[in-house]
């Protein structure tokens, strides 16, 4: 009968210079045990399916014997588990808290593990004492599993007291993602050091193979190793993943610290880059765009249109300096000079630095805000919470000079802003887009036009009238959107309005997204011919950048599988005389003057449905450009996958530089380097918010506040949404989940959705007013790690008013 003493057995002298033996999982821990420093080997004893059979009584009698009547954890060491080529990880039964004192409950769970094996006579059952008072547990790998990047990857469960939380997946587990060779210090938590202690420890041991180990730390901070075990994929990396991704991340941090120098013209003495802040990248473009999708969106918004737009508004002028870089393929935000473009015009250098110092110092300091940073960190206009929140959250900051004329100068920007005669930025921007309308319908009605024109320069057109008639009012729009939210909620926070009456508001707004949910819902009935549809939202598409995203009136299926909800209500809202009152007196203490509560009311209005139309209208010009550069790739052999790889700007210098190759040639050399760098982007795992070296190589997997929609709790079964998911998909009643939203997603509100989950997107986003117009319950952009966990789970629980998202598995 086969059997082990623990940590007594073995002897590591003469192991010690022999290549490690890996065996089964009982095999495994028990070569380990003798020479493992760092934790310890829960005491062990396992024993083949072959000799349960033959003997039972005497196997129950060594467990007894040696264990007495302890809780004891029965786990599966089957033969074909924990191989270098397939790991069978989860694919056994393992039991656990088995009352060692009774042999017939021993026997039971002993049989259930047998139970599930596949037959072979050598499988083993491992037995070990039950680990208690557990602090942190969970399942570490030396590399990334997917591509094999050299980065430890601790998912790890540090609430529940269990050990099997990580790999069953039923937890509320976090990651953390360590470079393999940063220096430890780096590294925040005590525990968190002592797990990679162990696994460096456990690496050398093994000669250097690629692991996955399970692990457990006490409260007393005592440490055991549970598992180790090749990683079988490793078979499936590419080489040399290891020595191209250490070398580039050396260049992001010497990027970050030139990036982090005082800049001319900015207030800041440094910057963080974020991929959520401002105009939010990982929300629309996503956090490893294509080539060509990147380009566009930089050509289109974060080159300059995103300055340009503020300043026609009051914000203060901007030196020549770009939104977004791009880190290795990863879209961040300059949060320094998002920043910089908050402060109103002619604020002094002095005052802009400290603030911008302030707002960077808070960012730092509460990273989980990366994605609300106009609400919750800047102070980007005057609303009624200004004098609380500011000596709340930056008391010693300004003098009261300073401070008297920042508030002053805020106050003259927001009434500004809040103009809504003819001659306001708003209605001046929503003109802009009218007049970008009548162009858009006047090329639909000019049949045959389209083929007489070159495809490129189509495109190239299309795009610069986006610029200059579409994301430039738009920005103006969607900005003072962003001033009308923040004034209806710090009305609600100082108690003039209920949150549940301004829920009521935002639904009894009409947007272009209720239009096209009523128009569909008219298609599906029979009363709405589908030509006039795709007529008017025929160039939507679920990835508005994306070439690889089909547009609605090129998916057939649009109107299949429909399974309609009732349409949303739109309730009619009129404040009642308290309301009005309060609204009114709250607004002139704070020196709102330019506005009314009746007309805050319709400046709200006009803002969240002139933002969506705005949003709507632009993403046409993208839309038909993309279009037409397939068109154009067709022409001289490219398809849209290549297309997508190539930046539009190369695609732009080609028809001005003489090419010395065939045009197909070299575009495809284009098309290869761009999905090398997508390539090396998903290798590389960098902080979504970097603050200093230690987020390029200690990186906590994204978790984030949610920003809740809706009043009503939602428990349905999950169903994952990508950009190129059949619109003929079964989702009624569940509740779906997408990476990042914008209007191409729309088909999902007419298909009787139960709720909505984001990984990315903010509290004013396009989602979020979405939800808002249907009643929907809704967590909009949960971050990474809570959005996978959420996956898994057989159902999701969404309650907005107790601002709870969580997986139930019960």
């Amino acid at each position: 009968m086969t059997s082990d003493m623990g940590q007594n057995a073995g002897s590591s002298g003469s192991t010690a210079h022999k290549p490690f033996q890996f065996g089964t999982k009982a095999q495994t821990l028990a070569a380990l045990a003798p020479l493992v420093k760092s934790a310890q080997v829960l005491d062990l004893y396992f024993f083949t399916v072959t000799e349960w059979h033959q003997d039972r009584a005497a196997v129950l009698a060594l467990i007894s014997e040696r264990f007495g009547d302890i809780a004891l954890v029965v786990r599966s060491s089957a033969h074909a588990e924990d191989q270098g080529d397939a790991s069978m990880a989860g694919a056994f039964v393992s039991i656990l808290n088995v009352d060692g004192g009774d042999l017939g409950v021993v026997a039971a769970a002993i049989d259930d593990v047998v139970a599930s094996y596949v037959g072979h006579p050598d499988d083993q059952v491992l037995v070990q004492a039950m680990l208690h008072d557990v602090a942190i547990s969970g399942v570490a790998m030396t590399h990334d599993i997917e591509r094999g990047a050299p980065f430890y990857v601790v998912d790890y469960d540090d609430e529940s007291g269990r050990t099997d939380t990580v790999t069953g997946g039923d937890s509320v587990h976090k990651t953390v993602i360590v470079f393999r060779d940063a220096d430890l210090d780096l590294v925040e938590s005590p525990r968190m050091r002592a797990v990679l202690a162990l696994v460096q420890e456990v690496e050398v041991l093994c000669g250097g193979v690629p692991l996955d180990m399970e692990f457990a730390m006490q409260s007393d901070g005592s440490m055991y190793l549970l598992q180790a075990r090749r990683i079988s994929l490793q078979r499936n990396w590419l080489s040399g993943t290891e020595r191209r991704v250490s070398k580039r991340l050396e260049f992001v941090e010497q990027y970050l610290t030139e990036r982090s120098l005082p800049r001319p013209g900015l207030g800041g003495a440094r910057t963080i880059l974020g991929i959520m802040p401002d105009w939010n990248p990982a929300e629309i473009i996503g956090i490893v765009p294509r080539p060509l999708a990147a380009s566009l969106y930089r050509q289109l918004v974060t080159r300059n249109v995103w300055s340009r737009a503020r300043e026609r508004m009051g914000y203060r002028a901007m030196p020549n300096e770009e939104l977004m870089v791009l880190i290795g393929g990863r879209p961040y935000i300059d949060v320094r000079n998002s920043f910089n473009s908050f402060l109103p015009a002619g604020i002094d250098d002095q005052v802009a630095d400290r603030l911008v110092n302030a707002w960077l110092d808070r960012l730092a300091a509460h990273p989980e805000l990366h994605d609300k940073v106009e609400f919750a960190v800047a102070q980007t206009c005057l609303d009624c919470c200004f004098d609380e929140d500011f000596n709340s959250y930056y008391p010693d900051v300004l003098s009261g000079e300073e401070l008297a004329d920042f508030r002053s100068r805020l106050a003259a920007l927001t009434n500004n802003c809040l103009d809504l005669g003819p001659s306001g930025t708003l209605a001046m921007s929503l003109e802009v887009i009218e007049e970008l309308t009548t162009r858009q319908t006047l090329r639909k009605l000019e049949t045959g036009s389209k083929g007489q024109r070159e495809q490129f320069s189509l495109a190239a057109d299309l795009l610069l009238e986006c610029e200059t008639s579409g994301t430039i009012p738009f920005s103006i729009i969607a900005r003072h959107a962003f001033i009308g939210e923040a004034l209806l909620q710090s009305l609600v926070r100082r108690g003039a309005i209920a949150e549940n009456r301004l829920d009521i508001f935002k639904r009894s707004v009409r947007t272009i997204s209720g239009e096209l949910t009523s128009d569909f819902a008219a298609v599906c009935h029979g009363s709405f011919r589908p030509e006039t549809f795709m007529m008017r939202y025929g160039h939507l598409r679920p990835g508005t950048y994306d070439i690889m995203s089909l547009r609605y009136d090129h998916r057939n299926e649009l109107f299949e599988g429909s399974a309609l909800g009732a349409e949303p209500q739109v309730p009619n809202f009129a404040l009642t005389g308290a309301e009005r009152q309060n609204m009114n007196k709250v607004l002139t203490e704070c020196g709102i003057t330019a506005v009314d509560a009746d007309s805050l009311l319709d400046f709200a209005r006009r803002t969240i449905a002139g933002r969506e139309y705005a949003k709507f209208i632009f993403s046409a010009n993208i839309s038909d450009a993309l279009e037409a550069i397939a068109a154009w790739g067709e022409n001289i052999g490219l398809d849209r996958e290549h297309l997508s790889y190539i930046e539009f700007d190369a695609m732009t210098d080609a028809r001005v530089k003489p090419l010395l190759d065939d045009i197909d040639l070299h575009f495809i050399d284009l098309a290869e380097q761009g999905r090398r760098t997508v390539a090396m982007a998903q290798s590389l795992k960098l902080g979504y918010i970097l603050r200093d070296r230690r987020d390029i190589y200690v990186v906590p997997l994204h978790r984030a506040a949610p920003n809740f929609v809706g009043s009503e709790r939602a428990v349905a079964e999950p169903v994952l949404l990508g950009p190129l998911a059949s619109s003929a998909t079964d989702i009624y009643n569940r509740i779906v989940c997408i990476e990042n939203a914008d209007p191409g997603y729309d088909w999902i509100f007419t298909k009787g959705i139960k709720g909505l989950v984001t990984k990315f997107g903010g509290a004013n986003s396009h989602m979020a007013i979405r939800c808002a117009e249907f009643g929907l319950s809704a967590a909009i952009g949960c971050g990474e790690g809570t959005f996978e966990r959420l996956l898994g789970a057989r159902a999701i629980e969404i309650d907005p008013l107790g601002k709870t998202l969580r997986a139930v598995d019960n």
